[in-house]
């Protein structure tokens, strides 16, 4: 715990790097703060809007908790799909599990390199209620990083890691278990109790009672066996983004926009010419159902319009719109 600033300083690069990759725009991550927490303080300054990654290393016996903005469930949700989604649903929180699966390869490589051999399980999404639920750990490490290049102002990412010598879970595994086992035995001794009470008499009335049941004829069912069906993702999700790539969105290409008041469109007619804002040669604006992602010039192939895509909207607009409310 003591050299884990240097540890996770070390990582940051292969982040950055990453985070560039997948939303196309050049990232740099600072940790403005570090400390060591105890388990009550670890969450206290968290938000129910925020966005928490959670994943158990078996090998070290520690949770690793990563924070988000609520803004990425935009950020990746524009990028990925064209649509901005603002809040938790199911498809951010399926494009957050693929996300985090795909940085944890990246990163995963990197540690091994360096002589770590961790057993990660299932990377989750979780609530702030779902986490403090699973704070396993007496004390943690926290840091508090920023992030700049994905809007106009930093995007705020925090980093817990459990120590591995201040764990809960052991102590509560073992009340449980003395408590089921307690109940165990109280089963026995109420069972062997019942028995004994069972007597002779008992039997025989049982016994006359069964002469004078009905007696139904039944035969067996047989089912049919069936086999389960693997599942094709490795974290175990069957909700893969292949089921996303098929879904129809809406594009569409617009030339121009002008404001007119209601009494001049009631004078259009036939043959009326309308003077749009844009100028002449200026790139036509692409929208994936309705939100602007490209810029384009018309072209003709074959008697039909088409658009070449010039330039992209770049993420650091589409995020500073998230801020912005649009």
């Amino acid at each position: 715990m003591e050299n884990c600033k240097e540890e996770l300083q070390q990582y940051l690069p292969e982040i950055e790097q990453f985070l560039t990759s997948v939303l196309l725009e050049e990232t740099n991550i600072d940790i403005v703060s570090s400390n060591q927490v105890g388990n009550e303080s670890a969450l206290v300054e968290m938000q129910d809007t925020d966005i928490f990654l959670y994943a158990r290393d078996e090998a070290y016996e520690t949770d690793i908790i990563v924070v988000l903005d609520k803004v990425w469930f935009g950020l990746l949700s524009s990028i990925m799909l064209g649509i901005e989604e603002k809040e938790r649903n199911d498809t951010t929180v399926e494009l957050l599990e693929e996300f985090s699966a795909d940085l944890s390869d990246v990163l995963l490589k990197e540690v091994e390199e360096n002589g770590y051999t961790p057993q990660f399980g299932k990377i989750e999404v979780l609530t702030l209620a779902e986490v403090e639920e699973r704070l396993a750990h007496g004390t943690y490490f926290w840091a508090d990083m920023a992030i700049e290049g994905l809007a106009d102002e930093k995007v705020r990412m925090e980093f817990l890691l459990g120590d591995p010598e201040a764990q809960l879970v052991k102590e509560e595994e073992e009340a449980d278990s003395e408590e089921k086992a307690a109940e165990e035995d109280a089963e026995e001794a109420e069972a062997e109790e019942d028995s004994d009470e069972f007597s002779s008499v008992d039997a025989e009335e049982l016994e006359d009672k069964g002469r004078e049941e009905e007696v139904i004829s039944a035969r067996q069912i047989e089912f049919s066996e069936f086999t389960e069906t693997p599942l094709e993702n490795s974290n175990g999700n069957s909700h893969s983004m292949n089921l996303l790539k098929d879904v129809e969105l809406d594009v569409s290409v617009e030339l121009g926009r002008i404001e007119l008041p209601l009494g001049k469109v009631l004078q259009m007619a036939k043959g009326s010419v309308i003077e749009l804002e844009k100028l002449a040669g200026e790139p036509v604006d692409i929208l994936v159902n309705g939100h602007q992602i490209a810029q384009g010039e018309v072209v003709v192939i074959d008697e039909h319009f088409g658009v070449r895509i010039s330039n992209l909207v770049t993420t650091k607009k589409r995020l500073a719109g998230l801020h912005n409310g649009s």
